[in-house]
């Protein structure tokens, strides 16, 4: 904390007294829904921070006074069971200087035509925007409206209906969040980098409103041409053939099952090169070999985790054919390196650490924690760590042998077990019944050939719902593991539908 601060610092968070709301000394606060009472008003009086929503609804036969703050609903409670129903909180309280109102925005469906050509979203979630609306419509509450509270300029804020009562909804809203700065978006509902259905309706709401947030922003050759764009996952496709880049590493960047020791041996931060580049050299897919454009800068802030920290500032690089525009990067297992997704890489100890630890019935992320704590150093997000080392198995060439000592390759009974720590859940209720003409065989290799393409896709695109690779569960899709020893053929039956019956 600045030396200059710490004053202010004490007064706001370390005074017992607070000050009380008078009309020279309120929460900025606008009025969203007037006839069910709903309003917006700032969480603090200093600072950006993302309104609540409060009610404040006295006429009719049902009364409604409420703050969406778990804490000021907690407060309320409190004072209800101790005999003082008029307490209030101060976001409540500040309503009583509310003189605003904000009205909804017709929202375009045309608009919505326009961004999917644009490659903003696709069908399904233009189809999801428009029930929402038309849900909003039915009810008669508005659908989205802008909300512009405190002085910030690079925040812009949405007030979304949403029809369902959650945390994060205790009103019928959630507010939605854009930094123009640092081109976030942010909603209560979804993880960080997660689509979901009240950011799409922000963007069809700003998209009508002010399109030209949506411009797209050119780097100029002075500076990192891993800038991002204007808006972050927005591009539903990727600006490269991704199908044959990820076909390509899968077939010709194998690990093998057991690396070397000489590959997989500790090694100390400063062997690991600062820069990485593809050693392609000519197009390994274009008729002719031709030579690849010259490397290109990706991003100087790639990180190298290792069981003994995390190297920063390491630069990578990747090529292009001129021809073909395959696109090539960096994947040399040989260095002791697996590149996940040019920002996070592993080394080859730590991967096969990981796979121990899960054979140790040990979880990925507990795994490291221990390394974290023993390190003392701040390692990548714990899913981001989980999908490299899933996209490292998925490159592995494991030689998946079975025999038993009494009945060799062919026992009469095969019993599949399964690993806790490497496992999902899901209800069989969200699975849809095959087709009548289903048979119950699914080709073996084909299913998991398509797994492992799912996984080494997460490695080019920002999130599950990019990925054209993706592989929904299905009773028709889905096959169990054989060894090829222990088969006779790559078609095998899955009957667990029967059992649903």
């Amino acid at each position: 904390m600045l030396k200059k601060n710490l004053n202010m610092h004490i007064q706001r968070k370390h005074t017992d007294h607070s000050k009380d709301i008078t009309m020279q000394s309120h929460l900025s606060s606008v009025c969203i829904d007037r006839s069910n009472g709903v309003s917006a008003v700032q969480r603090s009086g200093h600072g950006f921070s993302v309104p609540v929503h409060v009610q404040k609804k006295t006429l009719g036969k049902h009364h409604q006074v409420r703050c969406e703050l778990q804490e000021c609903w907690q407060y309320q409670q409190l004072a209800y069971r101790s005999g003082n129903t008029f307490s209030l909180c101060k976001h409540l309280c500040s309503l009583d200087y509310c003189c605003d109102t904000v009205f909804e925005e017709l929202l375009d469906s045309s608009v919505l035509d326009e961004m999917i050509k644009l490659k903003f979203f696709g069908e399904a979630k233009k189809a999801v925007c428009l029930k929402r609306q038309k849900v909003a419509q039915t009810v008669h509450v508005p659908f989205s409206v802008f909300v512009a509270l405190g002085d910030s300029q690079k925040q812009i804020t949405l007030s979304v209906h949403e029809p369902m009562i959650h945390h994060f909804s205790r009103l019928g809203r959630v507010m939605v969040t854009y930094n123009s700065t640092a081109r976030t978006w942010h909603c209560p509902c979804a993880k960080p980098r997660m689509s979901c259905p009240h950011r799409n309706i922000a963007k069809w709401h700003l998209f009508q409103t002010n399109k030209e947030l949506f411009a797209s922003e050119k780097p100029s050759e002075a500076t990192d041409s891993s800038v991002p764009q204007l808006l972050e996952d927005l591009t539903c496709a990727p600006k490269f053939d991704l199908h044959r880049t990820v076909r390509y590493i899968y077939s010709k960047k194998k690990i093998p099952s057991t690396p070397s020791k000489e590959v997989a041996k500790p090694k100390s931060s400063h062997v690991f090169p600062s820069s990485l580049f593809p050693v392609e050299s000519s197009c390994m897919v274009y008729d002719g070999n031709k030579a690849l454009e010259a490397p290109v800068l990706t991003t100087r802030n790639s990180k190298i985790a290792t069981m003994t920290g995390v190297i920063n500032a390491v630069s990578i690089y990747t090529r292009r054919c001129p021809g073909c525009h395959m696109i090539y990067r960096y994947q040399e297992w040989s260095d002791g390196l697996h590149n996940f997704n040019d920002y996070v890489l592993l080394s080859l100890e730590l991967c096969l650490y990981l796979r121990h630890s899960l054979q140790s019935h040990i979880s990925i992320s507990r795994a490291i924690d221990t390394l974290e704590s023993l390190r003392e150093v701040k390692y990548p997000n714990r899913d981001t760590v989980l999908h490299a080392y899933c996209h490292f198995e998925a490159l592995t060439d494991i030689d998946y042998t079975y025999s038993c000592v009494n009945c060799g390759y062919h026992p009469p009974v095969v019993i599949m077990d399964l690993h806790k720590k490497g496992v999902f859940s899901m209800a069989v209720s969200d699975l849809k019944e095959p087709p009548s003409e289903f048979k119950g065989e699914v080709n073996i290799e084909e299913f998991w050939q398509s797994v492992d393409l799912e996984m080494i896709a997460r490695g080019f695109v920002s999130s599950r719902t990019k990925n054209p690779f993706v592989m929904e569960p299905s009773y028709e899709k889905w096959a169990p593991w054989i060894g090829k020893n222990t088969r006779i053929g790559n078609t095998v039956l899955n009957t667990e539908y029967e059992k649903v019956a």
